[in-house]
């Protein structure tokens, strides 16, 4: 299992225990599944936690939960990648744009560096401060701009 910067699975529990919180097998199994999914919505977790081996049907309100605990402490971050519901990837997953096709659906990641140029100009400009690490981009990809 892949950790946080200066946070290595042992110490999970730690992280989790300075914020008066506790380490369960359940947020554990949903942070691993988080960071092997990449981006995950709270179903797509379920179901994966379902089909592994040995575990029987998981109760999706444990997850929304794990999740907002695992949010809450940093480990996940939550973007908005359709209209429908939010993803989550694993903090350590550094950051990024989403790049969102309104054809396909595909999603595909970018340098956040423009972001960050446009960012700054908004704060100057509106003293509005946007968060970059979780900004997600509609468009068209390459293969849907093609003509038919």
């Amino acid at each position: 299992m892949t950790s946080p910067p200066g946070v290595e699975p042992a110490d999970l529990g730690d992280v989790l225990h300075a914020r008066g919180l506790r380490l369960t097998p359940q947020r554990r199994r949903v942070l691993e599944t988080v960071r092997a999914l990449g981006h995950a919505g709270a179903d797509d977790v379920a179901e994966h936690l379902a089909a592994q081996p040995g575990s029987g049907p998981v109760d999706p309100s444990t997850v929304y939960r794990a999740l907002a605990v695992l949010e809450e402490v940093g480990l996940v971050a939550r973007t908005q990648l359709d209209r429908r519901v939010p993803v989550f990837h694993a903090v350590e997953h550094g950051g990024h744009l989403h790049l969102v096709c309104d054809g396909c659906g595909e999603v595909a990641e970018a340098d956040p560096g423009p972001a960050h140029t446009m960012a700054a100009d908004i704060l100057s400009r509106n003293d509005f401060a946007v968060d970059t690490g979780h900004l997600a981009l509609r468009g068209r990809c390459a293969r849907c701009r093609q003509p038919q």
